[in-house]
């Protein structure tokens, strides 16, 4: 069945492609399918631009991984850019030797993510069931064991009784049983008053960031962790796992926050460092991660990385 697939995926992308090359500049790719790797062998035999963005943790990145000796070829050609979204994907790229390797963070939409201290309190009487006098830990996230809430909850129960947690995101049918735990360990803990739990796809981030006091990231693997940028833009510290060569890039301890090992009490310690940051460090962190990683900044780059590679030739 997976061999009918894989066929079905190449013979339709060739049929397509074969007669529509000439529209195309370059080809972007994203993410792991039979078609992404079918396309990319095809424009760069045609000799055309190839940009394949490393956007999750993975252990290769060449893909179909089935081919990878037909693949690896490719991204040693001068007209093929990598898109590392992390320094850990970097130096993956690096060790199966892409070429022509940029290292960036997700761009983040200075319109959208950004200081709004004013609005806080409204925003949380909007949004959560909690009221200014509560010290708000936030951990907007999917669902599923990797992003870890069970851990965010262990660290509440020793949290003195006005820290309160606001989890929220989507409930995927695969993450049906981590939320019944999830249900189950706020009842073991009896900190239904402490906790407020809503699920569903949350397209106010900035908002749910906004009303908060700290964003929690404890979460056991990432790409990135785009969150832990958003937060910053918005002048909330964040307290995160210490994930090598991604946290440790995009944290700068005592000034955005905290990142650390999974360790309860140690967190409970850091999210008391945290809410003391003054807000004045806060705000001169969110102007210089705007200056790292704004939407504009990138694009702008972006634009000048695409045509380059158009004119560039392999």
């Amino acid at each position: 069945l997976m061999i009918f697939g894989m066929l079905w995926e190449v013979f339709y992308s060739w049929k397509y492609i074969r007669k529509n090359i000439d529209n195309y500049n370059l080809l972007h790719t994203f993410g792991n399918t039979w078609t992404i790797g079918f396309l990319t062998w095809y424009f760069a035999k045609r000799n055309k631009p190839v940009i394949r963005e490393l956007c999750n943790d993975m252990s290769n990145p060449l893909y179909p991984i089935q081919a990878q000796k037909y693949m690896k070829p490719i991204f040693k050609k001068k007209n093929t850019l990598v898109v590392a979204i992390s320094k850990k994907l970097e130096i993956l790229a690096k060790k199966f030797e892409m070429k022509n390797v940029w290292l960036r963070p997700n761009p983040i939409d200075h319109n959208k993510f950004f200081i709004d201290y004013k609005n806080k309190y409204f925003l949380r009487s909007k949004l959560t069931k909690f009221n200014q006098d509560d010290i708000v830990l936030n951990l907007v996230a999917n669902y599923i064991d990797r992003k870890n809430q069970l851990f965010a909850l262990e660290v509440l129960n020793i949290l003195p009784k006005n820290f309160k947690l606001l989890l929220a995101g989507p409930l995927k049918d695969e993450g049906a049983e981590y939320f019944k735990n999830i249900k189950k360990k706020i009842d073991d803990l009896k900190l239904h008053d402490r906790v407020d739990l809503q699920t569903g796809f949350v397209n106010n981030f900035d908002e749910y960031l906004k009303c908060s006091d700290i964003f929690l990231f404890p979460s056991l693997a990432e790409g990135l962790g785009t969150p832990i940028l958003e937060s910053q833009f918005c002048g909330v510290p964040v307290v995160s796992n210490n994930l090598k060569d991604i946290t440790d890039q995009v944290i700068k301890n005592g000034v955005g926050g905290y990142y650390l090992e999974l360790e309860i009490l140690e967190w409970v310690k850091a999210i008391q460092k945290a809410i003391k940051i003054p807000q004045e460090i806060l705000i001169d962190n969110a102007k210089h991660m705007e200056s790292l990683c704004s939407s504009k900044i990138i694009d702008d780059e972006y634009n000048k990385k695409i045509n380059k590679l158009i004119s560039s030739e392999s």
